[in-house]
């Protein structure tokens, strides 16, 4: 058991979901396929979020859509707001493996969004002065986008596909 979500043990996603949900709408195809995909090996568990904040809250969700992979009754790994397919499709190979801390962390467009708008913060630093607090904040931003960038290369789930 997960929270309040019974996974007899199976390794399980636990899809946590709401109607008014864009993000979880555009990413229902993705879930859907790879659900179908893995479903001799993985059961699909779906939270509708309006319906049962309870349990929302006594997963820690603090976002939708987020995915949580389940195996051998723990949770071990985690994944919030939109990913594609490749990233819902590692989740479910790492929580049929049974991968421990496979899966989490930032997506890929969040990581292009943090280098990107680091990049900008950094060019608007160098050409207003330059103003090196901007400058340097810019450059903490790209840089954790590129850390992000580097470690899901670099992660086991990768390495197979």
């Amino acid at each position: 058991m997960i929270g309040p979500v019974e996974t007899h043990g199976e390794p399980t996603v636990i899809e946590v979901r709401a109607p008014w949900c864009h993000s979880c709408r555009a990413m229902q195809p993705a879930i859907d396929a790879t659900a179908r995909e893995f479903e001799d090996s993985v059961r699909l568990v779906v939270i509708d979020a309006s319906r049962e904040p309870e349990v929302v809250r006594d997963l820690g969700v603090l976002g939708t859509p987020t995915l949580i992979g389940v195996y051998g009754g723990a949770e071990i790994g985690r994944i919030t707001g939109t990913r594609n397919a490749a990233e819902v499709r590692d989740l479910f190979r790492a929580v049929a493996d049974g991968r421990v801390g496979a899966i989490n962390g930032p997506g890929s467009a969040d990581t292009r969004l943090r280098v990107l708008a680091g990049a900008a913060l950094a060019a608007v630093g160098l050409l207003t002065g330059p103003a090196w607090v901007l400058t340097g904040v810019g450059a903490a931003v790209a840089a954790w986008g590129l850390a992000g960038a580097l470690a899901r290369r670099r992660s086991p789930e990768r390495a197979g596909s």
